[in-house]
């Protein structure tokens, strides 16, 4: 039989009287400001510790090495922080390389579509002068045809005109010969009359048909005539 301790039954009755007399928000400020205290001292200590390892390795090292021994640590450290270092900075750099190269690729594209597009315009622009051009003297030349036209048609009007009153007067000459031959009395013969009456009735007609045949003996020989580019036959 286990032997009665009354020390353990005093604290067990202490540790009950102290949960009864705290009761449940007691007991959940404490447990809170405990783990707050648990918190200040980590971060207390995540402040400190660079410089308590750092002094821990000094001491160790010095008395175990010496100071040439320490010395030489602290040589290997700088020497690996130096190459992480150079490494970062050869990261970095072939990195910005890449990229400025990738830049310089950019611009060249660019500036090679700018060229392009500069030399695109210059030949629409000059397309656009060229069709301009051709459409004003298009233009000008239908103005100019238009005013020969105009001259052409007014000009066949009057010698239409002419060409109608001098046949009017013609056939009014005519019709007073044919007259004076049957009624006035002349020395001439009926015959010669007549033959005269006869030729001037044809006249118009001969002298057509000569002015045509004339004509087409004009073109005929222009076509056996070299013409020149630059001359209007």
């Amino acid at each position: 039989m286990p032997s009665f301790n009354l020390n353990n039954f005093n604290d067990l009755i202490k540790n009950a009287k102290s949960a009864i007399s705290w009761g449940p928000n007691c007991q959940k400020k404490k447990t809170e400001n405990n783990l707050k205290n648990k918190y200040l001292a980590a971060k207390n200590n995540e402040k400190t510790a660079v410089y308590q390892v750092h002094d821990a390795t000094k001491n160790y090292l010095t008395f175990t090495k010496g100071e040439s021994g320490y010395n030489e640590y602290l040589d290997k450290e700088l020497e690996k922080k130096g190459s992480v270092i150079a490494d970062n900075y050869n990261t970095n750099f072939n990195k910005n390389i890449y990229t400025i190269k990738d830049k310089i690729n950019t611009f060249n594209s660019l500036f090679l579509n700018v060229t392009n597009v500069g030399d695109l315009y210059k030949k629409y622009k000059n397309d656009n002068d060229l069709l301009e051009k051709k459409i004003n003297d298009q233009t000008s030349d239908i103005i100019t045809n238009n005013r020969k036209t105009y001259y052409e048609e007014e000009g066949i009007s009057k010698l239409n005109n002419f060409y109608y009153f001098f046949l009017i007067v013609y056939i009014i000459v005519v019709v007073i010969f044919a007259l004076a031959c049957i009624f006035v009395n002349t020395t001439v013969s009926i015959l010669t009359r007549i033959i005269i009456l006869i030729l001037l009735i044809v006249y118009p007609i001969i002298l057509m048909v000569v002015f045509d045949f004339i004509k087409k003996m004009v073109n005929r020989i222009k076509d056996y005539i070299p013409s020149y580019a630059y001359r209007n036959i």
